[in-house]
């Protein structure tokens, strides 16, 4: 063996030697120093960032400021939307009622409402009116409320719609007047020959201005039509069962049930005169339920509703709809906060029971 190799052996086991006699342990100052420095600091997680902060304390923080938020944007909505352009004004109101006016009803046979309702004399004159279809037998029925200007006046309108009703045909079937101070109303029931009732509304529409109108016309053609069929049904029976009863030959009992039936056929006919003569006695005259009355409009009133007034109303309605939104939200995430606070309040639990332990280990 080379005697290199030999000092390398050498130098080798002396320096694992050396190595061996090193102390193991650290000494006593350095050991001091390492426990002043502590442990290390763990990073911050989620959960810490989340638990720095208590429920409590959250609460208390983020309630008044949600609150204010929600204020906020409901006055500022309402203050938007209490301008001078945006609500409707009268005249696009008068304008959707001639636009409902001017819808064509339903044809047939069934009761059908022709018009609206009518904000002046004018329009309840342009407004088209249907007469009765001649040769048919119709219920003609007309409701008309008309605004006059005061109690003096109402007295007069009174007295001139019972004096027009006379003057085509009619009559009064009923009047009711009322006044309280500066108000009043009256109502009159009306008949008026169904031809003449045409001429007859356009007179009594232009004793003040037109607030309300309705017509309804009902085909009572075939109600009568068939009133006359029975009725010539009966007619025919009962002569039948007289024929029948002059023979002699007859049997006591079936002479009772003929006479029975007889009695009842009378009776019948009788019934379906009067319902044809009250048939007959509708299709001839109108009914038309007019209203007068002094009062003024709700609409009417001077400056109507103020700008703080709609600010509030629609600010109102804001919070309303806010409010219904987040209910259904929490109707909606109430399983995930349930969770949510099950697992907060499972973590808080389960560290605690490990801080014991390691307590009670130590």
């Amino acid at each position: 063996m080379p005697a290199t190799d030999i000092d390398f052996e050498r130098e080798f086991e002396e320096l694992v030697r050396d190595l061996r006699a090193l102390p193991t342990a650290a000494p006593q100052h350095v050991r001091e120093r390492m426990r002043a420095l502590g442990e290390p600091a763990r990073p911050r997680t989620l959960e810490d960032l989340l638990l720095m902060f208590s429920w409590r304390r959250s609460l208390l923080v983020l309630a008044p400021a949600c609150v204010l938020a929600l204020v906020s944007a409901a006055v500022i909505h309402g203050v938007l939307n209490s301008g001078p352009g945006s609500h409707p004004t009268a005249a696009l109101q008068k304008l959707g009622a001639g636009a409902h006016r001017s819808a064509p009803g339903n044809s047939g046979t069934a009761t059908t409402p022709v018009f609206g309702a009518a904000t002046s004399p004018s329009d309840a004159l342009v407004s088209p009116l249907p007469t009765p279809t001649p040769g048919r037998y119709q219920d003609y029925e007309a409701s008309l409320t008309v605004r006059v200007k005061n109690v003096d006046a109402l007295h007069d309108r009174t007295a001139q719609a019972t004096q027009l009703a006379r003057s085509f045909g009619g009559y009064v079937a009923s009047v009711d007047e009322s006044t309280n101070g500066g108000s009043g109303q009256s109502d009159l029931v009306l008949r008026i020959p169904v031809a003449r009732v045409e001429d007859a509304y356009f007179q009594l529409a232009k004793l003040g201005t037109v607030t309300a109108q309705h017509l309804s016309i009902r085909d009572l053609d075939q109600i009568v039509q068939s009133q006359r069929r029975r009725i010539v049904q009966l007619k025919v029976l009962i002569v039948r069962i007289g024929e029948t009863l002059k023979s002699s030959s007859l049997p006591a009992d079936v002479r009772l049930r003929l006479e029975l039936q007889r009695d009842a056929a009378k009776q019948e006919l009788a019934g379906v005169t009067g319902s044809n003569k009250a048939t007959l006695r509708e299709a001839s005259l109108s009914r038309i339920s007019l209203t007068l009355t002094s009062q003024q409009a709700a609409g009417a009133k001077k400056g109507g509703m103020s700008r703080i007034e709609r600010a509030a109303r629609d600010a109102g309605s804001f919070l309303a709809g806010a409010g219904a939104v987040a209910l259904f939200a929490l109707i909606v995430l109430s399983p995930l906060i349930v969770l949510a606070v099950a697992w907060i309040f499972g973590s808080r639990a389960y560290r605690r029971r490990e801080e014991r332990r390691l307590l009670s280990t130590a």
